[in-house]
């Protein structure tokens, strides 16, 4: 009996000693190790501004028990934040500066991308009240000498890459004029390149005129519940609330109305640069993720983030913003601008090359 109780006792001992030891990692934490400069260069982002941002989602992060040595919100926030502002693998980026293993990190980065998309609401407004219009046109009056008027916003599209992303059987939908898959991302700025609206749902296929028009900015626009004009290149139809180039001017005063309109919508395309250099997982490359629905949050946490940069407070909410769910194939339709809205978006425009440019 004594024998049979030493064998399974050996056995038990042999056992535990074949069982992988659990190993924890030194996980030092980005507040007591670097200095404002260091915090800006690898998390885009100074330490009083992080701190706001983990203030922000630190309810929602945190884990019920620190059990299994459970990470910290604000840890969770800074290998999201690094993942976003670095745009490598999560193993460079995440995991190894942070003392985590590779799928803590994708949880981690999981779980804080919706938490931000959840605050696109607070931080991406569109004026809408007279005194919030007036003060977007005033911006943007003293843009140049001779500012562009009644102008709130400036609207362009960008494109964000999909690398190595499981596009499924609509894969040919996501393929963009230069041949690359891309989700196309329409942004309106004002002109303190502040983010007022971004739509970040549509393969790289669509057309920057069908977006606005399917979006709820467009349909604001057209049932006249927004005030304002907005700066559009050619790409866009001519509307009386979305000004583009004359294509073929030919008096001095329409030349110097091209010369103001390139002038102010410039900011739009120096926005789209600001926030791709911020975030490098917007960059050449793209996001590291598995899927266009993950590439499309990832893309308005990036926009919130960076109006979350303008400003350190939380803005009061607005009506839900429903532009970034999934496009309904059915909801083609005929998108054309119709005769009678290109006429009135001539006569706005030849209004202001009379009245302003002349």
């Amino acid at each position: 009996m004594a024998m049979f109780l030493a064998n399974q006792l050996h056995m038990v001992i042999n056992q535990r000693a074949l069982r992988r030891e659990r190993v924890f990692r030194d996980r030092s934490h980005p507040l007591d190790k670097w200095n404002d400069h260091d915090m800006y260069k690898k998390y885009r982002f100074t330490r009083l501004a992080s701190i706001n941002i983990i203030d922000l989602l630190s309810d929602e992060l945190q884990h019920p028990t620190e059990r299994n040595h459970a990470l910290p919100p604000s840890l969770q926030v800074f290998i999201a934040l690094r993942f976003y502002g670095k745009g490598s693998y999560l193993d460079e980026s995440g995991a190894e500066p942070h003392g985590v293993s590779i799928p803590t990190a994708q949880r981690a980065v999981s779980r804080v991308t919706p938490l931000l998309c959840r605050l696109q609401n607070d931080y991406i407004k569109f004026p809408r009240t007279a005194e919030e219009v007036r003060q977007k046109q005033r911006d943007f009056m003293a843009v140049r000498p001779r500012g562009f008027p009644r102008v709130v916003g400036a609207i362009d599209c960008t494109h964000v890459r999909l690398h190595g992303v499981t596009l499924g059987p609509d894969e040919y939908v996501y393929i963009n004029r230069k041949g690359k898959y891309s989700i196309n991302v329409q942004l309106v700025c004002d002109a303190k390149y502040r983010i007022l609206n971004v739509v970040a749902r549509w393969p790289g296929s669509t057309h920057d005129s069908r977006i606005l028009q399917a979006s709820r900015l467009g349909h604001a626009y057209e049932s006249g519940r927004l005030q304002g004009l907005l700066l559009g290149d050619s790409g866009y139809a001519l509307k009386p609330w979305l000004m583009t180039p004359i294509q073929h001017p030919s008096t001095e005063a329409e030349e110097e109305y091209n010369r103001a309109h390139k002038r102010t919508r410039v900011l739009i395309e120096q926005l789209n640069g600001q926030l791709k250099n911020k975030f490098a997982c917007l960059g050449s490359s793209g996001p590291k993720v598995k899927s266009p629905e993950t590439a499309c949050d990832m893309i308005v946490a990036c926009c919130v983030l960076f109006n979350i940069s303008k400003d350190d407070y939380v803005q009061e909410a607005q009506d839900d913003d429903d532009d970034n769910q999934p496009p309904n194939p059915d909801d083609a339709g005929d998108l054309e601008a119709p005769d009678a809205d290109e006429l009135l978006g001539i006569a706005v425009r030849n209004e202001l090359v009379r009245n302003v440019f002349s």
